[in-house]
């Protein structure tokens, strides 16, 4: 027996040298591929519009492994140099040359260990090896990707076209706000370092923004409650900027011209107030912070009770004057100085102080499936979307960075990477007015004869954004029939 099992190589060996035959082979088809489909383009091009003037060769990183190919580089009629191979098959389309599926896998590793963890993981996992910096590149790439879709979102926002792509129907959203401070990198502490914590001195920290959008709870078989039709953004930028930014990502997901009642809850912060009244929803303390800032000032269980029972009457009022007696009758300045402290913060949001239920609101029936209960999950967000990895690991951020590592990691958990690089189309405003089709200008038949409905197809590409390669490919259609482009 010994002699028979001398020869053979253990199966973890022998999986690893089946593994990278096949990478190769697989990296050896994609070459193939791509030189096929540059023959093709070479035959179907426009030739007025493009000539060919030389040759280019470069390597794309694959999940196969570096891909090396030569394809031809045209003149532009109307000006400029392009890689027709490239722009119609997006090689270059955010990433450089690295394929889409390697840029989002390594934003996936990065999102859940160091850097140099899953530059270890994509060299052990694919046929790829890639250093600690070229994960951190390329994720640098693929969040500034994201950020640009969320500009163009924007602007949609502000001439009233994103509501056209928001699909989620809900009669109620619930928002949820809130602040997450994160170390920054040295050389920006001085700059970024705010005098609100650790008694006016400089903490070194910055508040990432942080929004969390849903349509309710969804009762699991285990019997917990999870939230339903998830969003969550978070940005190290301004409060106007992610305020809109968060307002557009809603219409892009939710059918907001649906939404009967909007329930915000925050800390009482004054954004958070500012943004809620933008909205004309209903505020709420949050009742997390709320029941905390008790804690905090009344260290005394016993003295606390009073406080806690005005609450669950449901009377303001009564709240602000047990806090008041309190601070009257304090013993010492510094039980002085915090029950002044909680009844400047509860009377400062007395007009938010309840929750809706506690309010007595009346809420639009839910649909099937679905309740409505406490807010309160954002603390939780928080830590599951955010601190897990970026402030427990002793890291520290450059606000670039942070911000792409920040959006990485709401979108993964919450509406899924794919859904914010999906282009979107070119969408009619609604301020645009359709000029109604007279009697005269009505045709009197549609297509040419037997089968001639096709003439009348729109053309590819046709609500999505222009690129130089998609202008090529209608440009080709308009002289060539459509059988002639079977190998794309």
């Amino acid at each position: 027996m010994k002699n028979i099992t001398e020869g053979l190589p253990e199966f973890k060996v022998f999986e690893k040298r089946i593994f990278k035959i096949m990478c190769n082979v697989g990296c050896k088809l994609i070459g193939e591929y791509l030189r096929v489909c540059d023959l093709q383009l070479l035959a179907l091009r426009d030739t007025a519009e493009y000539r060919v003037v030389n040759f280019g060769t470069t390597t794309i990183k694959t999940l196969m492994g570096e891909v090396p190919y030569t394809r031809r580089c045209y003149k532009k009629k109307t000006g400029g140099h392009v890689f027709l191979l490239d722009e119609v098959l997006g090689i270059r389309e955010g990433y450089g040359l690295v394929s889409e599926n390697l840029a989002e896998q390594i934003a996936i590793e990065c999102s859940d260990k160091s850097f140099r963890k899953a530059a270890s993981s994509i060299s052990n996992l694919t046929g790829q090896s890639i250093s600690a910096m070229g994960v951190w590149g390329i994720l640098q790439q693929f969040g500034e990707k994201i950020g640009k879709q969320e500009k163009r979102l924007v602007e949609l926002d502000q001439v009233g076209a994103v509501g056209q792509l928001g699909n989620v129907a809900c009669p109620v959203l619930f928002e949820e706000l809130d602040d997450v401070w994160l170390p920054m990198q040295k050389e920006k502490r001085r700059k970024h370092g705010s005098p609100i914590e650790s008694g006016g001195k400089k903490t070194g920290k910055k508040p990432l923004h942080m929004g969390t959008a849903y349509t309710g709870w969804r009762q699991a078989k285990d019997g917990r409650y999870n939230t339903v039709d998830k969003l969550a953004h978070a940005s190290f930028g301004g409060i106007p900027e992610f305020v809109s930014s968060l307002e557009a990502l809603k219409r892009h997901r939710f059918d907001m011209d649906g939404v009967e009642r909007r329930v915000t809850n925050g800390d009482g912060a004054s954004w958070i107030k500012a943004a809620a009244a933008d909205n004309d929803t209903i505020l709420q303390l949050d009742p997390f912070h709320r029941s905390r800032a008790v804690i905090r000032a009344i260290s005394n269980p016993e003295d606390r009770k009073p406080v806690f029972d005005a609450i669950r009457e449901k009377n303001v009022e009564k709240v602000l004057h047990v806090i008041y007696d309190m601070v009257v009758k304090a013993s010492d300045d510094v039980m002085r100085e915090k029950l002044g402290k909680l009844y400047g913060y509860f009377h400062d949001n007395k007009n938010s102080l309840l929750t809706w239920q506690e309010r007595g609101i009346e809420l639009p029936t839910p649909p099937e499936g679905i309740v409505y209960r406490n807010l309160g999950i954002q603390e939780a967000s928080n830590c599951d979307l955010i601190t897990q990895r970026m402030k427990h690991r002793k890291g520290s951020w450059t606000p670039t960075g942070g911000n792409h590592m920040a959006k990485i990691l709401c979108y993964r958990h919450t509406i899924g990477l794919n859904a914010m690089l999906e282009p979107v189309p070119e969408l009619q405003t609604t301020a645009s007015s359709v000029e109604p089709l007279s009697a005269a200008k009505t045709p009197t038949y549609d297509g040419k004869g037997d089968g001639g409905e096709w003439l009348h197809a729109d053309m590819p590409f046709e609500q999505v954004f222009k690129t130089n390669g998609r202008d090529a490919i209608r440009g080709m259609l308009r002289q060539r029939p459509l059988s002639d482009l079977a190998f794309l």
